[in-house]
């Protein structure tokens, strides 16, 4: 028997001016990975106190797919493509796209990760930069003078005593913060910053962006970036702020190896 969790669900949050009006729609809910068994073979039970549900219909090619889930009204969406979705498996997410039907697959512009609560009650962090040479020097410094600026975040010197690591590096991140010997030693083409919150004591990352702008950009791009999770957290309670920060962020995006 082929043991599978299989979750299911999302809703349609709200259209908004604009982006949202000329037929966009904005979805939020869980990247998960839901597995169609064959003819002859159950789905396995996760666990008795797991929501359990099947892969939206149809369901009659055995294989695993991506969909938007959760798990509190059991529903869910399939995605037209798999590769966005695969670089934020098991994060929740909102998703910008549009549905030829009710209940039919989304057609996908970009995926925003939501943040985790561990970022939303975080009180201090240490900024890394991550194998820094050239010009990579100078998203450290533009990191901390964005945070200072936002007085959200009280700077730790040492990251092991420090709430969030932000990564800063113009490599993906791996996942290897903590078993690596060392800084990361993958050859450094300064054409991309990215920015990776990390959670200390796992070095696993909890939300992260990039932004391309080539090494004399290096600054501006650090800055766009702590600028886009302080728009995050300054709408979280605030509805029509988050319909506007998505309308500025809705460029189609591609897929790219994030390594999470």
């Amino acid at each position: 028997m082929r043991r599978v969790i299989l979750v299911i669900a999302a809703c349609v949050l709200f259209s908004a001016p604009g982006l949202f009006a000329q037929g966009k729609q904005l979805f939020k809910g869980q990247i998960k990975l839901c597995t169609c068994p064959g003819p002859d073979e159950h789905a396995g039970m996760p666990g008795k106190d797991a929501s359990v549900a099947r892969c939206p219909p149809p369901c009659a090619t055995p294989g695993s797919r991506y969909v938007l889930a959760n798990l509190k009204n059991n529903s869910a969406f399939e995605f037209d493509r798999q590769d966005l979705p695969r670089a934020f498996a098991d994060q929740t997410v909102f998703v910008i796209g549009t549905m030829d039907a009710p209940g039919a697959a989304i057609h996908v512009n970009t995926i925003l990760p939501d943040l985790p609560p561990q970022i939303k009650r975080a009180k201090t962090v240490a900024v890394v930069c991550d194998a820094c040479p050239r010009a990579m020097a100078k998203s450290k410094a533009a990191a901390f003078q964005e945070l200072i600026s936002w007085d959200r975040f009280t700077p730790a010197s040492d990251p092991k005593s420090a709430d969030l690591i932000f990564l800063l590096s113009a490599n993906h991140y791996l996942g290897d913060y903590l078993t690596r010997d060392g800084p990361d030693k993958r050859p450094v083409h300064v054409a991309t910053v990215y920015l990776d919150i990390l959670d200390p004591r796992t070095g696993k990352s909890l939300w992260g962006d990039a932004e391309r702008g080539g090494s004399f950009l290096v600054g501006a791009s650090t800055r766009d970036l702590i600028d886009e999770l302080r728009e995050w957290m300054d709408a979280e309670d605030h509805p029509d702020q988050r319909k506007l920060f998505l309308e500025r962020h809705w460029i189609f995006k591609t897929a790219t190896d994030t390594g999470k």
